[in-house]
């Protein structure tokens, strides 16, 4: 009545078995029973990993755990009886007949490429598969979910899986109000690698496919979140799809997994940021990333922090260069960062704030990094470029992000320091990450930098010092730390290039603002209980990193700068032949010199007469808030 065939195993190329295969026919029962893997192997797990011939970014999640490339399998179980259970595909067959069937062709399929040749030989086996996408069982669902994922692995067939209406049928299945965990991995898992392709990643961002990813991400199954991420991550590959993400609120999901300290998927991680990275290359929508605690950072090459060198045996003070009570006279024996770990910072007594223990721990932590050499690094074989395009980044939270920026301007390395300098202008769109920047110690490496004679690397710190001194606290911080002789000596250059003399002229006009200046000169203490309006108490010196007269000394040094007679005379110029907006800067300065020397002895020799005339001749006045 019974007839049994026993497959003996056969040795596969990776020391991995195929478990022996039994079939077994009953002759007088309507229905065949097919059991192509034992029992035991009715469940297997999945590992995402890299393909090699995808794009960027891009994750296939075929194999089998343990099987890292099986490239062949048993001839005799390919020749002899795939083409049995693609015929119990058939529509007319009975269902639980066609379920035995696409579970066994699932299984069979994680054997490697070879058995994917062999299935994709059968014309119309993929339709058939994609058919029992409706099949009211979930195992069903899924084992036909899972063989499209297998065959879709594969470059070659991703567009004939696509062609067969797989992505309208999933589409139509992950829509489904209760829907299995297992069905919506291996759904999400075959659109993942579809995705991979340009044209179908086209394709699937026009159908409703983008919205339920974003859903999704909200699933407790974290297969099911990486498969989503890994969606969004190929989608967001394509500009035009970005308004739709972001306007759908992707964003804020994504960043959780990165600044959260939920343990979570090393997968789920790169795919969220690679999604986010694509996201930041839009200006705008970078706002909307950093402002969820996010920063950009650039990825450096290795050989860049071999100038890395952390002061060992020097005696500590602050990241932004306030010092310690000297309790010795001897060297530290540790580095800073060591010792001012083992401080009790939450000590009352410490009387830090929670931004100055945010980059003692910030900077404590990248410099760790850096001796150990676990920092991210840019993996290039090119020569530098200086194209923005060239660059790379990753995403950090914004208290390891900041301290990263800040140890990068330290280097020696100059297009370390214009990425790192660039990225900060980038990260300053409020006040807290000004300040963070601050409390870092950025502004002092910055006004450093301005003294460089490389035009590339002072343009990317005046960005940045224009863009931190939005802040009236952050400004005074600037100003004392000596940046009005730098910004004097480049505007006194007449080759200076035509950015950079806007920048430095509006961090100049922010600082020489009269209306500042007499705020501050008449500003006495708070009102009601309100903190000062440029920050601290009067005589606190603790927001800039200098004594009280360190602080009037280098005000009286810089500010004297300011009366140079070649200086005042560039300045002249610019009012006579410069569009109004830089016209409107020259004068603000201007109008501080006169304040400063009731005389008018400076500017009284230097024709300005002609050029008020030449700014009030403007038939447009442009007036640019910039503070």
């Amino acid at each position: 009545m019974l007839a049994s065939t026993i497959l003996t195993p056969t040795k596969l190329n990776t020391s991995h078995f195929v478990p022996p295969i039994t079939v077994v026919v009953a002759e007088t029962h309507p229905r065949n029973r097919v059991a192509l893997f034992p029992k035991s192997n009715s469940k297997l797990a999945f590992v995402a990993r890299a393909n090699g011939n995808a794009r960027d970014g891009a994750v296939d999640a075929t194999s089998p755990l343990g099987i890292d490339a099986v490239t062949s399998t048993s001839s005799g179980l390919s020749d002899g009886y795939v083409a049995l259970f693609v015929r119990m595909l058939g529509i007319d067959r009975d269902p639980l007949d066609r379920e035995q069937a696409i579970v066994a062709l699932w299984k069979y399929s994680l054997g490697g490429k070879k058995c994917i040749d062999t299935l994709m030989q059968f014309p119309g086996c993929i339709n058939l598969v994609v058919n029992l996408l409706r099949s009211e069982s979930n195992s069903a669902c899924e084992a036909a979910a899972g063989l499209l994922r297998s065959l879709s692995s594969v470059n070659l067939y991703r567009n004939s899986v696509a062609d067969s209406g797989a992505i309208e049928e999933l589409n139509r299945l992950l829509r489904q109000s209760s829907l299995a965990s297992e069905v919506k991995e291996q759904s999400l898992s075959t659109l993942w690698n579809l995705s991979v392709d340009e044209k179908l990643c086209i394709k699937i961002s026009k159908t409703e496919i983008l919205p339920l990813a974003i859903r999704y991400l909200d699933d407790e199954d974290i297969k099911v979140k990486e498969a989503s991420g890994g969606i969004l991550a190929n989608l967001a590959s394509s500009r035009v799809n970005h308004n739709i993400m972001v306007e759908a609120g992707v964003i804020p999901k994504l960043a959780k997994f990165l600044t959260s300290n939920l343990e979570g998927s090393n997968v789920l991680r790169k795919v969220t940021r690679n999604a986010l990275l694509e996201l930041v290359k839009d200006k705008y929508y970078s706002i909307l990333v950093i402002e969820e605690g996010l920063v950009p950072v650039p990825l450096i090459d290795a050989a860049a922090f071999k100038s890395f060198t952390p002061g060992i045996h020097l005696w500590p003070m602050l990241p932004d260069g306030t010092e310690i009570e000297r309790t010795s006279r001897q060297p530290s024996r540790y580095g800073a960062s060591e010792l001012l770990l083992g401080l009790n910072i939450d000590d009352k007594n410490a009387n830090l704030e929670e931004a100055k223990v945010n980059a003692i721990v910030g900077r404590t932590q990248q410099q760790f990094l850096a001796r150990v050499g676990a920092l991210e690094m840019e993996q290039k074989t090119m020569p530098h470029s200086e194209c923005s395009n060239d660059q790379r980044f990753t995403l950090l939270p914004w208290m390891d992000g900041v301290a990263r920026l800040v140890l990068i301007l330290e280097l020696e390395d100059r297009f370390a320091i214009i990425k790192a300098a660039e990225s900060i202008a980038t990260a300053c769109i409020n006040e807290h990450m000004r300040i963070a920047f601050r409390e870092a110690g950025a502004i002092k490496h910055l006004v450093r930098l301005l003294n460089c004679d490389d035009n590339s690397v002072q343009l990317a710190a005046t960005q940045a010092l224009e863009r931190l001194s939005v802040s009236n606290i952050v400004c005074r911080v600037i100003e004392a730390e000596g940046v009005l002789g730098p910004l004097v000596s480049i505007l006194k250059c007449s080759e200076i290039a035509g950015t950079i003399l806007e920048k430095s002229l509006n961090i100049l006009a922010r600082i020489l603002d009269p209306s500042k200046v007499m705020q501050l000169k008449f500003y006495d203490g708070p009102v009601n209980g309100s903190e000062k309006a440029f920050g601290g108490t009067k005589g606190d010196c603790v927001s800039t990193g200098f004594s009280s007269t360190e602080q009037a000394v280098s005000k009286t040094y810089t500010r004297n700068d300011i009366l140079d007679s070649v200086f005042i005379a560039h300045l002249v110029e610019i009012m006579k032949s410069s569009p109004p907006s830089l016209q409107e800067k020259a004068a603000t300065v201007l109008e501080f010199v006169a304040l400063t020397d009731p005389t008018l002895a400076p500017i009284i020799f230097l024709d300005i007469e002609s050029g008020l005339n030449s700014a009030f001749q403007q038939k447009i006045l442009k007036i640019s808030d910039y503070s």
